[in-house]
């Protein structure tokens, strides 16, 4: 039941991007894969990002996969005992952005974790992930970790 709503939300995750891309002129998609819990443990190839946001602040961060097959993606933040809610808006080079909620994956947890298919136009190329303080009580610190292998 788990695998099939995960596919269920790729392809709706895809869907919504083809639509986007066709409006936009454009036909380069991005193809993700929302990850399960299980599926990122040890995943830690690079150091994490800590940091922290308050409501309605955008922070930057980038990276530039230099070797790999794929990327993989974790935001997380303790959401159970703050209540807040963070956004994560990837810019993937030269093709429409990804804008991604903490219930993409069914879940309200305070996590979001992904895999995206590089292909040799990926590589070498500048990746922004915005990170938004999207409910924000006070301030939330949150770790984001972003890994090509």
């Amino acid at each position: 039941m788990k695998h099939l709503k995960k596919i269920l939300i790729s392809v709706i995750i895809l869907l919504a991007f083809a639509g986007s891309a066709n409006a936009a002129g454009t036909e380069v998609q991005t193809e993700i894969e929302i990850l399960t819990e299980d599926q990122i443990k040890g995943q830690e190839r690079a150091p994490p990002v800590n940091d922290v946001i308050r409501q309605g602040e955008t922070n930057r961060h980038t990276y530039t996969p230099e070797i790999g097959q794929k990327l993989e993606v974790s935001l997380t933040w303790n959401r159970a005992s703050s209540g807040n809610d963070l956004d994560l808006c990837i810019y993937p080079p030269q093709t429409d952005p990804i804008q991604l909620h903490d219930e993409i994956d069914g879940k309200t947890d305070g996590k979001i974790s992904l895999r995206i298919p590089l292909t040799s136009s990926y590589l070498n190329q500048l990746w922004v992930f915005d990170v938004a303080g999207a409910q924000v009580s006070g301030t939330q610190s949150y770790t984001l970790i972003i890994n090509s292998y």
